[in-house]
């Protein structure tokens, strides 16, 4: 082929060429503000040579080729583990804040006041053991510290019913993205059988796995046919080519694909892993510590109030209620703390009195006698109580109890202790994090993003090159149009 026809195919070639890269060009302006776009550019190819008669090499001109995607596989997926540990931090600490809300001495929530309140009641009582105002008083303040331990437990409870509520939506939800995927797998294996790329496909499927990752954390494996496979971190398949695998729960349970196994203790990363870590672990924790509290007190209060004696010179009456008390184990104590019917109403059955030597029947305190009281203020301030501490871990896997020697006082700080302490982690866990993310987002950014001033240097650059094909084509013309005048 030569001549001006030859001239007018080069020229009609890069014009069309020209004009899929403005096309391509625009896509990316379009798409400078959507989440997980990438930006996208048009390969453009020479066509190769070819000699005429005169045995000249000529240029055949231009094509454009494929449409490839500025995107970095180590990158993104770098993005989406980050983004499962980042998720799972953030729902951790986001319910670590609420309860150490709830610990709040600064803020009047915690036990603090309520329990320096109550012993203060005690020492009023040692001061005029026979006032009925001050053991009124006792009463208000022993009732008053029972509701606090009770609103504390209550709350405790309720955030654990609605980390399992939560859980149950985290898990609804990816069960839709893994079927989303595994359809986007479908759309994506069979648009480039062709050799094409899928790229708009492949970014909604990245947006998708970085929204799994939100959720649990995950593996995922790219197949030779454009495919992903995701599984759970232990294994467990959520998608395969075009196949996805529902996680099922049922209470407190999570099935896969509705076997009857619980695999719940095998699930980590993302929201589902951190409500997992609350419902399972962290909390459990806590309220064990909280009822091996209350508990403590419970029988502790009681030994020496049964032992004493009422105004009335009885004895064996309760300070606490102990009709569910169980003496071995504390569990739910934090719940049902409350004042017994012996001295509920009734201010005269406080025990302040101790027996009197021999007295014979009937006892009869001695007048101003608080030596009990007095004996049962020291647990305030007793550091020889044996105590139990519960640790949970992997998920209701009870490690066997610490007993610690301490007082009363010292074991609830040491519990707010913990409370701050986890909580102080995790938000250092949280600000690394957050450092990791911003900087892979940032590379991510710069070799995936779309630059408006980049796009727009190039659509000059195109919309130059189409001028200047759309120019050769005049030329061209007015070679023809000269040639025809010559004949």
């Amino acid at each position: 082929m030569s001549g001006i026809s030859f001239v007018l195919n080069i020229a009609r070639g890069a014009l069309y060429a020209q004009q899929q890269g403005i096309a391509v060009t625009s896509h990316n302006i379009a798409n400078v503000g959507t989440a997980g776009y990438t930006r996208q550019s048009l390969n453009f190819e020479n066509l190769g040579l070819e000699s005429n008669a005169s045995r000249l090499q000529l240029g055949l001109g231009v094509v454009a080729d494929s449409v490839f995607q500025y995107y970095d596989r180590f990158v993104t997926q770098n993005i989406q583990q980050k983004t499962s540990e980042q998720l799972e931090t953030q729902t951790e600490l986001a319910n670590l804040q609420k309860m150490q809300g709830l610990f709040n001495d600064g803020a009047g929530t915690g036990l603090g006041q309520p329990l320096a309140e109550f012993w203060n009641a005690w020492q009023d009582v040692a001061d005029n053991p026979s006032g009925i105002p001050e053991r009124t008083a006792l009463l208000h303040k022993g009732a008053a510290l029972a509701e606090r331990f009770q609103t504390i437990h209550t709350e405790l409870t309720r955030i654990r019913a609605e980390m399992n509520n939560n859980l149950g939506a985290a898990v609804r939800e990816l069960n839709r993205l893994s079927g989303q995927v595994a359809e986007l797998n479908v759309q994506i294996v069979a648009s480039e059988a062709a050799g094409t790329t899928a790229n708009d496909l492949r970014d909604r499927r990245n947006v998708a796995l970085e929204k799994i990752s939100g959720l649990i954390g995950n593996v995922r494996l790219d197949n030779a046919d454009g495919s992903v496979t995701v599984m759970t971190t232990n294994g467990l398949l959520l998608a395969d080519r075009a196949q996805s695998w529902p996680l099922v729960q049922e209470g407190t349970a999570i099935r896969w694909d509705e076997l009857p196994a619980d695999i719940s203790r095998d699930l980590s990363g993302g929201k589902i892993g951190g409500y997992l870590d609350l419902r399972d672990e962290i909390i459990p924790e806590y309220m064990a510590n909280l009822d091996e509290l209350a508990g403590t007190l419970i029988q502790q209060v009681n030994s020496f109030h049964t032992a004493g004696y009422t105004l009335s010179g009885e004895n064996g009456k309760y300070f606490f209620d102990v009709t569910v008390f169980d003496p071995l184990n504390y569990s739910g104590a934090a719940g049902y703390i409350r004042l017994s019917a012996d001295v509920q109403d009734t201010p005269g059955n406080v025990a302040a009195a101790q027996a009197v030597a021999d007295p014979g029947p009937p006892v009869v305190p001695l007048p101003g006698d608080n030596r009990n009281v007095l004996a049962l203020l020291n647990l305030q301030t007793d550091t020889t109580l044996v105590i139990r501490k519960w640790a949970y871990e992997n998920r209701q896997a009870v490690v066997p109890a610490g007993m610690l020697t301490t007082s009363l006082d010292d074991y609830y700080r040491s519990l707010v202790g913990d409370v701050g302490t986890r909580t102080a982690g995790k938000q250092q866990d949280e600000d690394f994090n957050q450092t990791v993310m911003g900087n892979l987002q940032e590379l991510r950014d710069s070799i995936s993003g779309v630059n408006l001033d980049e796009e727009l240097t190039e659509l000059i650059q195109l919309q130059s090159a189409y001028k200047a094909a759309a120019k050769l084509v005049t030329s061209a013309d007015e070679l023809l149009q000269t040639l025809l005048q010559m004949t």
